[in-house]
């Protein structure tokens, strides 16, 4: 399935690629729509859903390998047969009647003979061509909107945010969406026990949504939001609901309004927060629809996170990811399944790092790390870090960009963006291939000046990185300093040598100054713990060398610090006996 979009003509999917289409984000509302199958029967989505029905549907092309693969296993079938509506044609005598199916074609280039195979099939970006017969033995409806129905394919694609096909998605009678990507029957079916149905008179529920509640964080309290809805067969005017921290009740919100049937309303405004630093759990409870017991209690909550920072922020970071990955104090903001986790076989002069997997991220989704607060007490700040990614090809633009915020997560700045071409550090990698960096000459070193921070105690910085439905990036060393390597220093960098490198007992450190200077040695370890340290004294101008003794020292990777007068430069550098 990896990367239709791209090897497709891009005139196919120019709508899709535009508009930086994603995946379905699960509690999201279907919009309604009315579409005529390709036997002429008119279909209404909410007509079904106010029946009661779940509704599942295939959004495929008729080109596509893996659409094909997934309509001959048949599963949308199976589910037709033993769920769908009594007396439809294909339906079991035995069927539990409780969901409607669809096949939609999604891309409306293609000529409905495509539906019946290559054989008068008018598909020009793909040579004229079908996987085969999609409609021969097929009972439940199949849709192909064009250009001209309404919704236009187009319209009928944003509704589900269509990033790539197949796209399944299962519709609950409350409109509520999500993902069901090629499921079996059983797992389709099994899926819609998520769903609720109006059984009863009076029953509310609390939807859970991913679209809401995904970047709550303060220093004390923050505004979630959540949707109340109606799932009984009367109106729904009034309502208790509990906002717990913790488990433990903060607000009570006394709802009144007028829900009809499946129908839904959001609830914000009320703050809640707290005085423990950490990832906080907020529960929204409903109780007393209309004033009386909720008959279901499986539907009456849902969760939510937020992060409390602390109001003071800590040293500067210095991280490598040699030790354990990715910290555990970061916190992690996950756009989908996939986001940025650790990758243990890939770092500059190392083995491991911090990766976004664009690979197999949909197309606009957004993953950010988060850093803990830091105070930039001093008079100067800099973020420095390494980068390695690839693009698909040279039309992806996934972006990195790293975000401050000084008001503990309320607001962010950018500083520092870039995307495709300019943050690309090889050419792009397409096919089958996921890109993983094979050496150093494939990573950049970045500097982002943060000095407008100065005098800041309590600065959050966060990498915030954005699918084009690209090829992998990779994060390594960010560390935080005080100054950075300028145009001499650099000079001065490029002079310094440590060799062998890695080391085993022994290594020769050498180096040029321009000038006399003071000259110290510092050797300090991946968890920022200070092994080794010589104070040279003043150095003569021209080139030096220190020989460094490292027999007593095990085997990782270390950072070799060089401070000439008021100037650090720093080496990676592994010992390996």
């Amino acid at each position: 399935m990896k990367k239709l979009l791209q090897i497709t003509t891009a005139l196919v999917f120019s709508f899709l690629v535009s508009q930086s289409k994603a995946q379905v984000v699960t509690g999201n509302l279907s919009a309604d729509w009315t579409l005529t199958d390709i036997n002429g029967v008119s279909h209404n989505l909410y007509t079904y859903l106010n029946a009661g029905k779940t509704v599942f549907i295939d959004i495929s092309a008729t080109w596509c390998a893996p659409c094909w693969g997934y309509h001959e296993s048949h599963a949308f079938d199976s589910v037709w047969t033993n769920h769908g509506p009594a007396g439809a044609p294909g339906v079991s005598g035995t069927t539990t009647d409780d969901c409607m199916v669809f096949f939609v074609e999604g891309d409306g280039a293609t000529s409905e003979a495509c539906l019946h195979g290559s054989t008068g099939c008018v598909d020009p970006n793909n040579s004229n061509t079908s996987q085969g017969d999609w409609v021969t033995g097929v009972d439940h409806p199949i849709i192909n909107p064009t250009s001209t129905t309404t919704p236009s394919v187009n319209a009928f694609n944003d509704i589900y945010n269509l990033g790539y096909f197949p796209t399944c998605v299962m519709i609950c009678p409350n409109r509520s969406m999500t993902e069901v990507d090629q499921f079996t029957a059983a797992e389709l079916y099994a899926a819609k026990s998520a769903c609720s149905a109006a059984s009863v008179v009076v029953d509310g529920e609390m939807i859970t949504s991913l679209a809401y509640n995904t970047t709550l964080a303060s220093c004390d309290s923050v505004t979630p939001t959540f949707r109340l809805g109606n799932i009984g067969t009367d109106t729904l005017t009034s309502a208790t609901i509990t906002l717990q921290v913790d488990g433990v009740t903060q607000k009570t919100i006394y709802w009144t309004g007028n829900l009809g049937t499946y129908e839904s309303a959001t609830i914000t405004g009320v703050k809640v927060g707290s005085s423990v630093a950490g990832t906080r759990t907020i529960t929204a409870v409903i109780s007393n629809p209309n004033g009386v017991v909720d008959p279901t209690s499986t539907n009456n909550s849902t969760t939510a996170s937020f992060v409390i920072y602390p109001t003071v922020g800590g040293a500067f970071i210095t991280e490598s990811f040699e030790s354990a990955g990715i910290p555990s104090a970061w916190t992690i903001t996950a756009g989908g399944n996939n986001t940025w986790e650790d990758a243990p076989t890939a770092g500059f002069n190392s083995s491991s790092s911090a990766t976004l997997n664009f690979y197999n991220i949909s197309s606009g989704q957004i993953d950010i790390m988060t850093l803990p607060p830091m105070s930039f007490t001093g008079t100067s700040a800099y973020l420095t870090f390494d980068v390695s990614y690839a693009q698909y090809s040279s039309s992806n633009t996934d972006k990195l960009q790293v975000e401050v915020s000084t008001n503990c997560g309320t607001t962010w700045t950018s500083k520092y963006s870039k995307a495709g071409a300019t943050l690309k550090t090889v050419p792009p990698v397409g096919g089958s291939v996921q890109f993983v960096p094979s050496g150093d000459n494939q990573w950049r070193h970045e500097t982002v000046n943060l000095s407008t921070y100065a005098g800041q105690t309590n600065v959050l910085v966060r990498l915030k990185g954005t699918s084009n439905y690209g090829n992998n990036l990779f994060v390594d060393n960010i560390n935080f300093v005080t100054s950075v390597v300028g145009i001499e220093e650099n000079e001065m960098l490029n002079k310094l040598n440590v060799y062998p490198n890695p080391i085993t007992n022994n290594a020769i450190v050498d180096f040029n100054l321009s000038e006399s200077n003071n000259v110290s040695i510092t050797l300090v370890n991946a968890l920022g713990q200070l092994e080794f340290s010589k104070d040279l004294g003043k150095m003569s101008a021209g080139d030096q060398n220190y020989s460094l003794d490292a027999t007593s020292i095990i085997n990782g990777l270390y950072f070799l610090n060089i401070k000439i007068g008021d100037t650090t430069i720093t080496k990676k550098v592994a010992i390996n006996k």
